[in-house]
């Protein structure tokens, strides 16, 4: 492109003609510039049209004028562009500069151009953005928000005084001066810049429908420095709240950085982080409610749950002296049925943390199903984790349950009164514990020399499956460290795959489960009570709808990740050599050990077989080269696809929102929780300890 055929042109637009004292020609006064670059040889007079309307949109349909400046004119002398001979005598009396002024002039107020004290009257019946009113009535659309770099100029008309204001507060931000409050009643709003000596001034009066606002004079000259952008204190909470409301309304956990970068890329401003925190906080209460009116609902959705959830056990816990909310514990029907019908026993139970106004704790009982997917069993909000609150939730996950559970264990990561809460309510229930967090407690606790060798003994230990090589290891961490002995025999949970129940058919002995629920809610756990129950039902219904219509899709007896597995130990290249005592009994033995096998009754030597209820390595080679490999009749049923069906055969009932929702007659009125929130910027992200990020 050459850059000496470029040529820039400045639109001016939004502003008014007034005679200059002394002088035969008009001055053009106020509104807002934008400037464009175009090649001379394009330009012509519908390119003009089509960038001012662009500009200026609410021009579209209405008949305007075009008006260029001579160049070298002092004072101005403004000529008018009808035709593309025009717009060619405007270029060639440009031709030495690369610089245009084209004036947007609205032929309705130019009748109105001639007022010399600046401020210029309009009737009620002319209005700049070209809206005819009629006995009061607008036939345009109500200007309700800044638009086109927030425009405000004669004629121009607001919802009420608020949004008058805001629009000249965000005007007074874009172009950098304070403004005063002159005069706000119920009929007129004065605003004037609050410069001593700036003859900046603008008046908006009442219009006929009672609640709407119109700009009626303005002077639009500013003679001040302008004020500092960082430290604009026009800048409020409540005014950020107002222009970030519709991002915030599209993204509602936008986060305070971005929101900042949106600000100064829209008004220059530089903002403290609290500041547009707060802004963020206000801006949703206003767009979703206020998180205090959220608690009003907790009786309601407990009425409406349990109505389209039959047989579901969902309750709530106040406070006794003042109503406040304290906890909320939710367990669907569909779920519990499932669980007992279709999944393994063992089920992870945690606690995390909620980011909302009030924070609190989300404590959640998961478990796997046949395809080792996460499936919640209940969840529940609570004021904090205390051995109180965990016998409160596990009291209520029992009465769910409804029955005694012959063979029930439980995974955790050694949260406070949790183990012996379990004991309390679930005496003759295994409890395992998180191998993870045992180990960064054990990391936090002792100081070895060997650490690396005691690392790899205490993982050795926990990850096998006889307990002849348990108590071996065992020995040999009391060789390196007794103090680490006595604390992994002193514990009363398990910790070891060689000592759990061989009844659960699960051989996992870390809580992965668990913390996969707490990344799963993770933005749930941003909203007030309410909400955050109902979208994590929500997101609980989609998963069972759509894992049982996946499964309809599976054409074998077993699910694909059993399949997978089999697929995978079966065409390893591992040499073993194969002593048949009987048909159904054997002897596998590899270049390190010997195992038993026992077809007939699905017993391994190495444990791996009776424990997860998965064939090991050593029973495929032994069924692969003597029997028919029929591989369902090797693998436990809770591995069967029919039982991950039945696992997923109920559904959690649909909700309507909250504008349908009927209260319950008896219903209680709920206080929000009586917490105080820490001082300084709320966390997000929690810190992490030494091992995160790092091997076991």
């Amino acid at each position: 492109m050459d850059r000496n055929n470029l040529c820039s042109i400045i639109f001016k637009y939004g502003g008014y003609w007034t005679t200059v004292k002394g002088q035969t020609g008009m001055k053009y006064i106020g509104g807002s510039q934008k400037t464009l670059n175009f090649e001379r040889d394009t330009i012509n007079l519908l390119l003009l049209k089509e960038q001012t309307e662009a500009i200026c949109r609410w021009l579209r349909g209405h008949v305007y004028d075009l008006h260029y400046h001579c160049n070298g004119t002092s004072p101005k002398v403004y000529l008018p562009i009808r035709s593309d001979v025009d717009v060619m005598d405007m270029l060639a009396a440009s031709y030495d500069g690369n610089r245009l002024e084209v004036v947007v002039a609205v032929k309705e107020t130019e009748k109105d151009m001639g007022h010399a004290d600046g401020l210029c009257d309009v009737t009620v019946n002319t209005r700049l953005n070209n809206d005819i009113i009629v006995d009061g009535l607008c036939d345009g659309s109500v200007a309700t928000q800044v638009e086109e770099l927030h425009l405000v100029c004669i004629g121009s008309r607001y919802e009420d005084s608020l949004s008058f204001k805001q629009a000249i507060r965000s005007k007074a931000i874009l172009e950098n001066f304070a403004i005063r409050m002159k005069a706000s009643d119920k009929s007129r709003v004065i605003a004037t810049c609050a410069y001593r000596g700036c003859p900046w001034r603008v008046r908006a009066s009442l219009c006929s429908d009672g609640h709407s606002f119109e700009v009626r004079k303005l002077f639009s000259t500013h003679l001040c420095p302008g004020v500092n952008r960082a430290g604009n204190k026009q800048a409020t909470a409540t005014w950020i709240a107002h222009e970030i409301k519709e991002i915030v309304k599209r993204n509602p956990d936008i986060t305070p950085k971005d929101i900042g970068n949106n600000l100064e890329t829209t008004f220059g401003l530089s903002l403290p982080y609290m500041k547009i925190w707060r802004s963020r906080e206000l801006a949703r209460e206003q767009i979703f409610g206020s998180i205090d009116d959220n608690y009003k609902w907790v009786p309601t959705l407990r009425s409406e749950l349990i109505s389209r959830n039959p047989g579901s056990h969902i309750t709530y816990l106040l406070e006794n002296q003042n109503q406040a909310f304290k906890r909320f514990f939710v367990s669907f029907k569909a779920c519990i049925d499932g669980f007992l019908a279709g999944c393994r026993y063992l089920v992870g139970i945690d606690a995390c943390h909620l980011k909302s106004k009030y924070l609190g704790v989300l404590l959640s009982t998961n478990c796997l199903d046949g395809n080792n997917g996460l499936y919640t069993i209940a969840f529940a909000i609570a004021e904090s984790e205390s051995r109180n609150s965990w016998e409160w939730f596990l009291i209520n996950l029992s009465e769910a349950f409804n029955l005694d559970i012959e063979h029930l264990a439980f995974i955790s990561d050694m949260e406070k009164g949790l183990g012996e809460a379990i004991k309390v309510v679930f005496p003759t229930a295994e409890h395992r514990v998180c191998m993870r967090h045992l180990w960064k407690n054990i990391k936090k606790l002792f100081r070895c020399d060997e650490s690396h060798k005691l690392q790899n003994l205490v993982w050795s230990a926990a990850n096998c499956y006889s307990l002849h090589v348990f108590n071996t290891k065992l020995e040999e961490i009391f060789q390196i460290s007794p103090d680490v002995y006595s604390y992994l025999s002193s514990l009363t949970s398990k910790w070891s795959k060689a000592t759990f129940s061989k009844f659960i058919k699960n051989h996992h002995n870390t809580n992965n489960m668990s913390e996969s629920f707490n990344s799963w809610v993770a933005e749930a756990r941003n909203k007030p009570v309410v909400d955050l129950i109902d979208m994590i039902r929500g997101m609980m219904m989609e998963q069972r709808s759509q894992r049982k219509l996946n499964s309809y899709s599976w054409k074998g007896p077993l699910v694909p990740f059993v399949e997978d597995y089999i697929r995978e130990i079966t065409t390893r290249k591992d040499n073993f050599i194969i002593q048949k005592s009987t048909s159904t009994i054997a002897e596998v033995e590899s270049s390190f050990e010997r195992h038993e096998v026992d077809i007939d009754n699905h017993l391994c030597s190495c444990g791996f077989w009776e424990l997860s209820g998965l064939p090991c390595v050593h029973t495929t080679t032994f069924v692969g080269n003597n029997h028919h490999t029929i591989w369902h009749t090797y693998v436990n049923d809770s591995y069967q696809v029919y039982r991950y069906r039945m696992a997923y055969d109920g559904a959690i009932s649909t909700l309507p929102g909250k504008e349908q929702w009927s209260e319950p007659i008896d219903g209680d009125f709920v206080c929000p929780p009586i917490t105080v929130r820490p001082r300084g910027r709320p966390k997000k992200r929690c810190f992490k300890n030494f091992l995160e990020g790092a091997k076991k």
